[in-house]
């Protein structure tokens, strides 16, 4: 089935229409010239469409790292499930490249509709709480290395 099929030659001819030259999930730098430097994140990252971040220095290198959720399971009819996400750590390495690693070697999974990711602490203890769309909450503890 094509979209024409879905909602008539017609209404796509009268409808609105954007047009996008990506839909990766990118790191834009800005250059301090109100430039920005575009960059693709890693393969990893573009399993599903990332809907919230948490950056800090995971891996006390010095450099930023991200911890990204996504997912989106409601769509429409002729738009496929958006499921692959299960989270994913992004190490940065402080020049704008990013390493990717998710599932048991971050023992992280967020395959849920994850929306928000926050940062707690209990002052000795730092937690990631996770927010899905319509299900529970999850929530991970974060090791120190």
């Amino acid at each position: 089935m094509e979209i024409e099929d879905v909602y008539g030659e017609e209404k796509l001819k009268n409808s609105l229409h954007y047009r996008t030259d990506t839909f990766a999930s990118v790191y834009m730098e800005n250059m301090s010239d109100d430039t920005f430097k575009v960059k693709d994140l890693p393969n990893m990252a573009q399993l599903s469409n990332l809907n919230d971040m948490f950056i800090r220095d995971f891996n006390d290198d010095g450099a930023l790292d991200v911890l990204a959720i996504g997912n989106l399971y409601v769509s429409e009819m002729e738009t496929p499930r958006n499921d692959e996400g299960t989270g994913v750590l992004l190490l940065g390495d402080g020049k704008g490249y990013f390493t990717a690693k998710r599932g048991s070697k971050i023992e992280f999974y967020a395959a849920k509709g994850a929306k928000k990711i926050i940062s707690l602490t209990n002052g000795q203890k730092d937690y990631a709480l996770v927010g899905n769309n319509d299900d529970e909450l999850q929530f991970f503890e974060i090791e120190k290395n």
